[in-house]
């Protein structure tokens, strides 16, 4: 009895089937794994405040049309995350409330992403009164190139990119609002609030606080009188001789005064000698010694 011709076919299609077989079990690997969208090695900012707490209103499929869910870490559990690692309770009393307005991505016309997120601070003082607001808001698109394996924009790979940029974003945004709408809240390692200026109060003039003001003050005056170089004494005049001069009869002129002119006087007549056994010559105008 002859085969029949299907059955001498069936082992040539099973040969032309076996090199396929390892291609299927290639495409259907082990999916990318993708670091998760972690915070706390940036500055952490410390809140004046005993408690914080979070709320999420921009949850998955909140926006319709938003396709966040599908994302390998959804935005609005990444921004959950920085809150957790940047925001602390520094204080004894008051509360802060941290809260997701919007997190969400759209596929648009095109094969483009656009993402958005909103976030605000809410501060309380311990009375339950509201005392501060910040608020943040990040947006970005995000379009997918021909290197992208599947071609497709709303693959896991672009999903988590347009992820960590609106996040990158939102770290800046939020940290810059709430440094500068939440100044007086910030507290530093020490516990004290970087805008806190030392004053002191000056009383009026007389009362003991400006007396005492008065009295620090003039320490360092006559601290530096006491080190400064004693002022040089002026000499003594000289003494006036009792017997006249032969030069300056009517005495010299003053140490620090100007000199006078200079005056030809002639000394009193008597006044001046000559010396014991001193010849006296005399002679007239017309006489002369032999030469």
């Amino acid at each position: 009895m002859r085969p029949s011709r299907r059955a001498a076919r069936l082992p040539m299609l099973l040969l032309l089937a076996c090199p396929l077989l390892p291609l299927a079990a290639c495409s259907d690997g082990p999916p990318p794994n993708f670091a998760p969208l972690r915070y706390d090695y940036l500055p952490v900012l410390r809140l004046n405040v005993a408690t914080i707490n979070i709320v999420d209103n921009g949850q998955p499929g909140t926006v319709p049309g938003d396709i966040s869910g599908r994302a390998p870490t959804p935005p609005d559990q990444a921004l959950r995350q920085m809150a957790t690692d940047r925001l602390m309770a520094a204080g004894t009393t008051g509360a802060a409330v941290f809260t997701i307005d919007r997190a969400s991505i759209l596929h648009q016309p095109g094969g483009t992403l656009e993402g958005q997120m909103d976030v605000h601070l809410d501060v309380s003082s311990p009375n339950g009164q509201h005392a501060g607001y910040a608020e943040a808001h990040v947006r970005r698109t995000f379009g997918s190139t021909a290197s992208d394996s599947d071609g497709n924009a709303d693959s896991p790979a672009n999903l988590y990119a347009i992820t960590s940029q609106m996040m990158k974003d939102m770290n800046v945004e939020l940290e810059f609002q709430i440094r500068h709408h939440l100044t007086d809240w910030l507290v530093d390692t020490a516990g004290t609030s970087p805008s806190a200026i030392q004053q002191q109060q000056l009383g009026a003039p007389g009362s003991p606080d400006a007396a005492a003001t008065g009295a620090v003050a003039a320490a360092p005056a006559a601290a530096a009188a006491a080190a400064a170089p004693a002022a040089p004494v002026a000499p003594a005049p000289a003494a006036v001789p009792s017997e006249p001069n032969a030069i300056f009869p009517t005495g010299g002129p003053a140490p620090d005064a100007a000199a006078p002119a200079p005056r030809v006087q002639s000394p009193q007549p008597g006044y001046l000698t000559l010396p014991p056994g001193t010849a006296t010559a005399t002679g007239t105008a017309g006489s002369s010694n032999g030469y």
